[in-house]
């Protein structure tokens, strides 16, 4: 069995940026700018403009991608879209990617929320094992169009974004190892209650404002993701015989500056070995990771022969860690 590449990076984020100033004027929020980056680490968000939708950014980090690799729609294996914010509640959005990039080969979704890119790149790995030599592995999250404007929690940590990569097969170790688990909790993170199978939507569900996305208590959230990053870390690091200080760049899923921060000191990594950028573009889900890997190399943090590790823990709760050598 070959080994697996990443061939191409590429990501999107819309043009429109809301300031903390101008998300708390817009939504007359009764806080101040201070407030939102003192908890979050945020200073500005991308949004979808009116009309945009989650395929959209998909197809424009595609497009990205494609042009970093010479590679056509038509002469795609497979397209897998990791999204929680999907244009339709069905059919997958995936296969509107298909469609607007021009491509006819297997499209489907992954849901994994914010370690949705890690799960749709280990079926990708695993997609190329099995032959396929141009794999589109996507990542796209519209988390503003489920935010109560109203919720003061929500509405300034959440954001729009997509990004991925371009897998295929390569002579020399690209793709070192993956680690993924999930641990079903009651209290699952964040959620959204009605619009589904176990609560259809109805006026009643609307007008309780049950389709808007919903958080669990901050500190909650903190104490897994860090546990749950420790034993994603530990075990992808001992399935390839490494250790944390032959990482060369560490990339965690960027939802909350304080977050990222407390999974740095939980593994006692120095920040300049990390990518924390959050304050430009706020929470975009399972898009978070992608987008900082391609900004990573766009600024030449990525050299010949790093070992980048990539870890994310997203709702559920899911979790995994990857380990790549460039």
């Amino acid at each position: 069995m070959g080994h697996v590449a990443i061939q191409a990076t590429g990501s999107y984020t819309p043009s429109q940026v809301l300031t903390n100033e101008e998300l708390i004027a817009r939504y007359s929020l009764p806080i101040d700018a201070a407030w939102i980056e003192s908890r979050t680490g945020i200073q500005s968000r991308h949004w979808m403009a009116a009309g945009e939708t989650t395929s959209d950014m998909a197809v424009a980090a595609a497009r990205k991608i494609l042009q970093g690799s010479a590679v056509q729609p038509q002469e795609l294996d497979r397209i897998i879209l990791a999204t929680i914010s999907p244009d339709h509640p069905s059919p997958s959005t995936a296969t509107i990617v298909a469609r607007k990039l021009g491509a006819r080969c297997p499209a489907f979704d992954v849901s994994a929320a914010c370690a949705g890119f890690l799960y749709a790149l280990d079926l990708g790995a695993a997609s190329v094992a099995g032959g396929a030599k141009r794999v589109l592995v996507l990542a796209a999250d519209a988390r503003s169009r489920f935010v109560d404007t109203s919720d003061v929690r929500s509405v300034v940590l959440f954001a729009d974004g997509a990004a991925g990569c371009l897998l295929g097969p390569a002579d020399a170790p690209g793709l070192l190892g993956i680690s993924l688990g999930a641990e079903g909790r009651e209290r699952m993170g964040a959620m959204i209650p009605a619009g589904g199978a176990a609560e259809p939507a109805s006026a009643k569900t609307v007008a309780e404002g049950r389709h808007f996305l919903r958080v669990d208590e901050r500190a909650e959230i903190f104490e897994l993701f860090v546990r749950f990053t420790r034993e994603a870390v530990q075990t992808v690091l001992g399935k390839c015989q490494c250790s944390l200080s032959d990482v060369d760049l560490f990339i965690t899923h960027q939802g909350n500056a304080h977050m990222v921060q407390a999974v740095l000191d939980d593994l006692h990594i120095e920040p300049a070995r990390a990518v924390n950028e959050v304050a430009r573009h706020g929470n975009t889900s399972g898009a978070t990771v992608p987008i900082a890997l391609d900004e990573a190399r766009r600024a030449g943090r990525v050299r010949p022969g790093d070992l980048v590790l990539l870890t994310a823990v997203g709702a559920g709760y899911t979790f995994g860690a990857a380990l790549y050598r460039f």
